[in-house]
């Protein structure tokens, strides 16, 4: 009877979820947990519910439970490691990471770091949704190494963090790289966004331009190339034939620029200028200030 009473409460809690009505889910997960406590499910969906509110001390509690009741199912491991990931609770998150099958190097207390991994990130999935390119440094975050557009309130070097299931490709080179929607901002960068209208020449000129803010630790984006994609293609994989590109104007280009400092970025884009006649660029302007 506990046992036909508990799934009911969950599956009742699962559709006020699925209809926007998060009290009313959480009280019926809640008492299903109460109706049977040795069943994972309603601890997951607890824990799962306040990791989409960024409620992370709940989250943590929850999805530890879920995890103690059920170690073989590593969705609770995984949404355990996003909550001790968010807390910087390290020793837990490697604990949470071992049971979803990641061994990972560095002593138990020590913040984790993988190995760099190329992967995208979702900033703002709720809202704008713009796709940015970036390093996954543990299984939960996500370094951004595009400028993003100022209006996602992102910069170059944010450190993200993500959510554990890929919503979605990118293609690079031949090769296709998962999408990861962004949770939280886990670390702002130093960096602050500058926008600037670039005259190019030549051929060379955008080459140039990449080799001298790279050796000036500065990130550029050209944010004349951006596409406004539509949902189905952002969620999947990109289909070039629905959504394509537009012509891009050979003239005057719009450059988003992620800087440590305005003298390093106007001294770089004068020292390109100089090297041809028929380069040029506008007074670099502020658009989103460093975190």
């Amino acid at each position: 009877m506990l046992n036909f009473l508990a799934k009911s409460l969950n599956d009742l809690g699962n559709s006020a979820q699925n209809r926007g009505m998060r009290a009313s889910a959480r009280l019926l997960y809640r008492s299903a947990a109460i109706a049977r406590p040795s069943w994972s499910s309603p601890w997951y969906n607890l824990g799962l519910q306040a990791k989409y509110e960024c409620e992370w001390q709940p989250s943590l509690r929850f999805n530890e439970r879920a995890a103690a009741l059920a170690p073989d199912d590593q969705a609770g491991w995984w949404n355990l490691g996003i909550a001790a990931t968010a807390l910087n609770d390290w020793r837990l998150a490697r604990k949470a990471w071992n049971g979803c099958g990641i061994q990972l190097d560095g002593e138990p207390d020590d913040e984790i770091v993988m190995p760099p991994v190329t992967a995208c990130v979702r900033l703002n999935p709720n809202s704008s949704g713009e796709v940015v390119w970036g390093t996954r440094i543990d299984p939960a975050r996500i370094q951004v190494r595009n400028v993003p557009l100022p209006n996602s309130n992102h910069r170059y070097y944010d450190i993200l963090l993500n959510d554990g299931a890929a919503e979605g490709t990118r293609e690079s080179g031949g090769q296709e790289y998962p999408v990861f929607n962004e949770l939280e901002l886990w670390k702002p960068s130093g960096y602050s966004t500058f926008q600037s209208a670039l005259s190019m020449d030549d051929e060379n000129a955008e080459h140039d331009l990449i080799q001298a803010c790279n050796e000036s630790d500065i990130g550029l984006e050209d944010w004349t190339t951006v596409r406004i994609i539509c949902a189905a293609c952002s969620v999947g994989s990109l289909d070039q034939n629905h959504c394509s590109a537009g012509a891009v104007d050979e003239g005057d280009r719009n450059y988003g620029f992620g800087v440590m400092s305005r003298e390093v970025l106007v001294q770089v884009l004068s020292s390109w200028a100089n090297a041809s006649p028929g380069r040029g660029f506008s007074d670099p302007h502020l658009v989103l200030l460093a975190g």
